[in-house]
């Protein structure tokens, strides 16, 4: 093909340019130059709008028959990638749906030339931020910033869906409610910031059965904030903040009227000081939460001499503060604990956690000890450990010379058999006594039958043959049936297949190892099986055309004695004879005969 030079560089350019090709691109295509005599082929313009039908190549023309910064801008406005590449099948780009790649020549030395490649950017439209504006959000310019709005009340307040991202402030000088709206109705996401600027408690109150930290309200103390998030069901905070002149508060608890127990809940929760009042009409436990923090508690109630208790779920004992005193404690996450030690009396009661002593033989007594476990407790050595229990060693011994005067044999987990005598052989099961075991059941025995319903492998000396066996019997299975069709051969079942009915028509041989179990996951690689099928044949006879193994002949290679048969033997029984060797996995070699009876 001619090539033309260019009169300022030297260099092969067109004569000719296309600006613009729509290609419908069904195929593998190969682009050609716009030379003079182009013909048929698909030129390659200066824009090509590319729509694929699927996933394509489209590979550029020779680069020697051009100028270098010869260009292509491709636009893939179709649904499927198309790669370009050039004339030795290197990739160059690839265009996925949407983009536009342009590539230009720098170098036309090879018919592959040396191409440069960039993708254009991708157009977007312009949203105006105004639009976008809503709760939390305002436009400033042409951008977005979030926004946190005021609103103060001093009075009763519901807040609504309309409150998103809102500050709620309270301002009155005394205490208020504020009730939230219901989780369900502002969904999950919804959040609102609360402020107490005011002088007094405002209570956060969820409606219905909703909760906000797993409470029915919480309250605010003056100087207390928190943002207020819902998850669809319940509420939570977070950045609960409280002023530093809150940190110590304090609360009255009434007892009167309480049974055996009362769990601190609500406002009650999570306090510092504590007092309870009230008539005690019974020993009251007050369940505290076990997280960490100190108590200081006042016990002033009144009623009989009932105790009044402290403790968290699960501690014991509850600790008792004496009515009429004040006192320290602290929860360490599990259990409270009194903290001002100094001021207890001792020695400490049993009853406040202590043993009621001054002295350890004294505390031993009184936390019931016995002489024995108190000779047990101060034995300085396992000798005399032993000897306050009068008990052997344990372990390989000499303390224990004999057994005698046994009421009960030992039994199996103890060591022993379980029963007083045994005669001949026994058998064990778990931990149940020996019984004796039964021959050619139990174990094999030279004189008494014995089935086996496992594979024996019996693999004779270096020297000398496994078995010998004088006679032996194989079983077989008598059919009143004619060949037909596809046939079962479960080796499980029998060696020897005998049908009485005449043949019926050619047959297929699947030999197997039962209905659940195949033939293949009974052999091992080199074990070989040999089955015997005996078919009766009438004045038309029938042969046995295709064997297969576990349902299928792949896999399986047939070998006949002298050719596969071609027909059966009129009036008289074909005994076939299978001698099956596996190979492999799910491979074998089927040596095969037919033999004639008349």
């Amino acid at each position: 093909m001619t090539a033309y030079t260019s009169i300022f560089g030297g260099s092969p350019i067109a004569p000719s340019q296309v600006s613009y090709l729509a290609l419908a691109l069904t195929a593998n295509t190969e682009l050609v130059w716009p030379l003079e005599a182009l013909v048929g082929g698909t030129a390659a313009a200066s824009i090509i709008d590319v729509t694929p039908t699927g996933a394509y190549d489209i590979t550029m023309p020779d680069a020697t028959l051009v100028s270098p910064g010869t260009a292509v801008l491709f636009n893939n406005i179709g649904p499927n990638t198309v790669t370009v590449k050039d004339q030795g099948g290197n990739t160059l780009a690839s265009l996925t749906s949407g983009t536009q790649w342009q590539l230009y020549l720098r170098s036309n030395a090879t018919v592959n030339g040396a191409w440069r490649t960039f993708q254009f950017g991708a157009s977007v439209s312009q949203a105006q931020a105004a639009s976008l504006a809503g709760y939390g959000i305002t436009a400033i310019g042409a951008t977005l910033a979030t926004a946190t709005p005021v609103a103060s009340i001093n009075t009763p307040y519901t807040i609504g869906d309309q409150d998103r991202a809102k500050l709620v402030l309270w301002e009155a000088t005394g205490s208020g409610t504020v009730t939230l709206p219901t989780a369900s109705s502002v969904g999950d996401d919804w959040f609102v910031a609360i402020r107490n600027g005011g002088g007094g408690d405002v209570t956060l109150d969820p409606q219905g059965s909703d909760l906000i930290n797993g409470a029915a309200s919480l309250v605010l103390q003056p100087g207390d904030s928190a943002v207020v998030i819902s998850d669809g069901t319940d509420f939570f905070t977070v950045g609960y903040g409280q002023q530093s002149i809150f940190a110590f508060d304090y609360t009255v608890v009434s007892m009167t009227g309480h049974g055996a127990n009362y769990t601190l809940a609500g406002n009650e929760l999570n306090r510092i000081a504590y007092k309870f009042n009230g008539t005690l009409t019974s020993d009251v436990n007050v369940v505290m939460p076990n997280t960490v923090q100190m108590y200081w508690v006042d016990n002033s109630t009144t009623g009989g001499s009932y105790l009044l208790k402290i403790g968290t779920t699960g501690q014991s004992p509850f600790l008792t503060v004496t009515r009429g005193s004040r006192g320290i404690y602290y929860c360490d996450g599990t259990n409270i604990i009194k903290a001002d030690t100094a001021s207890i009396a001792t020695p400490i009661a049993i009853t406040d956690g202590g043993t009621g002593a001054t002295t350890a033989n004294a505390a031993l007594v009184n936390l019931g000890g016995t002489a024995t476990g108190i000779a047990l407790f101060n034995a300085a050595s396992a000798l005399a450990a032993r000897t306050a229990l009068s008990a052997a060693a344990s372990g390989a011994n000499s303390d224990i010379t004999s057994l005698s005067a046994l009421s009960t044999p030992l039994s199996v987990a103890q060591g022993g058999t379980g029963v007083a005598t045994l005669t001949g052989l026994a058998k064990f099961a778990g931990t149940s006594a020996a019984v004796a075991a039964t021959a050619g059941t139990d174990y094999a025995k030279p004189d008494t039958a014995s089935t086996w319903t496992k594979k024996q492998t019996l693999n004779g000396g270096s020297a000398e043959l496994a078995v010998a066996i004088k006679n032996a019997s194989e079983p077989a299975t008598v059919s009143a049936t004619a060949a037909t069709g596809t046939i079962a051969f479960n080796v499980l079942t029998q060696s020897v297949l005998i049908y009485t009915s005449n043949a019926a028509a050619n047959w297929t041989l699947n030999i197997r190892g039962d209905g659940s179990n195949t033939l293949d996951s009974l052999m091992a690689t080199n074990d070989v099986v040999t089955v015997v099928h005996a078919v009766p044949q009438g004045g038309t006879p029938y042969f046995n055309n295709v064997v297969q193994i576990d349902g299928t002949a792949v896999g399986v290679t047939t070998r006949w004695q002298g050719g596969a048969p071609t027909a059966g033997n009129a009036s008289g029984t074909d005994f076939y004879s299978y001698v099956v060797v596996k190979t492999g996995a799910a491979t074998f070699t089927v040596y095969a005969s037919q033999v004639p009876f008349s």
